[in-house]
């Protein structure tokens, strides 16, 4: 029996066998898993490669296309005007003109607004809008702008800036009938300009070829009675031209901040105007505008002087900070000073609602003698101390204000911000 019993058991020998696992490394999961990691770490060496070998040849392509700011020439004062003034103009014989050169006269004209109107820009701005029963339609406008440079990367556009706002699409046509999309890139609310650009690369070599940039003159040096070429939108149409002169080279707009010279002209105006005015020599020496418009010439074109804007175009372009500080002043030069017996500096007649300077504490009645540790004498200084400024910045303002004994010195903290 007991032999019988070890013939069984002999018999079922192989299922008492332990059976041994795989090696790990011969496991098809971990060895997929093991070849996924390895082409991983291969192709990142790949790439580290090649972006060791790709990251100088790209610094020198961030280099070349770095951004260029723009810069506009400050004017050199000029000291033969007075001179020129006081210096009297006799016609000692009549000139007859016949049509023959009246009719050349103005084919010159027209060839000088020609040659400016090709630094001028024709902006189609596509708006989208409900009605009353929230239907959503479109509506075009169009309004002229000024090439003043490119940055190296931007084409840069000056324009109006309630006309551009608020606009879905941005459409330029260039003088060649060429067009691009814009984008609104800076603005000023307080002066109603505004600042487009359009990529350098959306712009073909022979439109590039064809574009002049603009050629900024001075309103300075420009008197009563000059006369001047109104180009781009002064008709209401894109294209059109107006011949006029000015009527007046010593009228200002107040605005908050500042005072800007506002030249006006016997040209009528259309509700869509815009565009520059431009001397004999084809230069600019006003920006057409219908913000700041002048008491009984509101039907004529007026230009903001182009010698009061360029410091601001040249913020606009670099897309630099112009902030607000909310008043409305007047100069209280030496004479005044004496006369009134009062201090020297920007008499502040308003002062806007929610704006810096009544957070600040600024009143009506005040006369602002330093802000941000300089000498402020007129509104010309105050907007020069805010070109340096930036917004939400602090700056101190010393005021002199008016109480029974005099004037009482006092200092206030105005946090600057941008007029939305």
């Amino acid at each position: 029996m007991a032999d019988l019993k070890d013939k069984k058991d002999s018999d079922y020998l192989f299922m008492q066998e332990k059976i041994k696992q795989k090696p790990i490394y011969q496991n098809r999961t971990v060895r997929k898993c093991a070849s996924c990691i390895l082409s991983g770490v291969l192709f990142a060496l790949a790439a580290l490669g090649v972006w060791a070998f790709a990251l100088p040849f790209l610094d020198n392509q961030a280099e070349e296309q770095e951004i260029q700011p723009i810069e506009i020439p400050e004017e050199e004062e000029n000291t033969e005007t007075e001179e020129e003034e006081d210096s009297t103009v006799y016609i000692t014989e009549t000139v007859s003109m016949e049509l023959e050169d009246y009719k050349k006269m103005y084919q010159q004209l027209i060839q000088i607004g020609n040659q400016a109107e090709k630094s001028l820009v024709n902006i189609s701005v596509l708006s989208m809008d409900t009605d009353w029963f929230d239907e959503i339609y479109t509506s075009q406008s169009t309004v002229s702008g000024v090439v003043i440079g490119d940055n190296g990367l931007e084409l840069l556009i000056l324009t109006g800036y309630e006309e551009v706002r608020g606009g879905e699409s941005l459409q330029i046509t260039f003088f060649d009938r060429t067009t691009a999309a814009g984008t609104l890139k800076n603005y000023n609310k307080n002066t109603g300009l505004a600042m487009i650009s359009v990529n350098l690369s959306d712009i073909s070599d022979s439109t590039k070829g064809v574009i002049q940039y603009a050629n900024l003159g001075s309103s300075k040096t420009t008197r009563n009675g000059e006369p001047v070429i109104a180009v781009g939108n002064p008709a209401g149409v894109y294209g059109s031209v107006l011949f006029g002169n000015l009527t007046s080279v010593t009228q200002t707009a107040g605005i908050y901040d500042g005072s800007y010279t506002v030249l006006t002209t016997d040209m009528a105006k259309a509700d869509n105007s815009s565009g520059v005015l431009i001397n004999w020599d084809g230069k600019i020496v006003g920006i057409i505008q219908n913000r700041c418009e002048v008491n009984g010439q509101e039907n004529m074109i007026q230009a903001y002087g182009i010698s009061d804007m360029k410091e601001e175009i040249e913020h606009l372009s670099n897309s630099q900070d112009l902030v607000y500080m909310g008043i409305i002043g007047a100069d209280v030069t030496t004479t005044i000073s004496e006369q009134e017996e009062i201090p020297v500096g920007v008499y502040v007649s308003e002062v806007a609602m929610d704006s810096p300077a009544m957070a600040g504490g600024i009143q009506p009645g005040d006369i602002i003698t330093s802000m941000s540790g300089q000498q402020v004498t007129n509104l010309k200084d105050v907007r020069s101390i805010l070109l340096k400024c930036s917004n939400g910045q602090n700056i101190q303002v010393v005021c002199q204000r008016p109480d029974k004994d005099g004037y009482q010195e006092l200092e206030v903290t105005v946090q600057l911000t941008i007029l939305q």
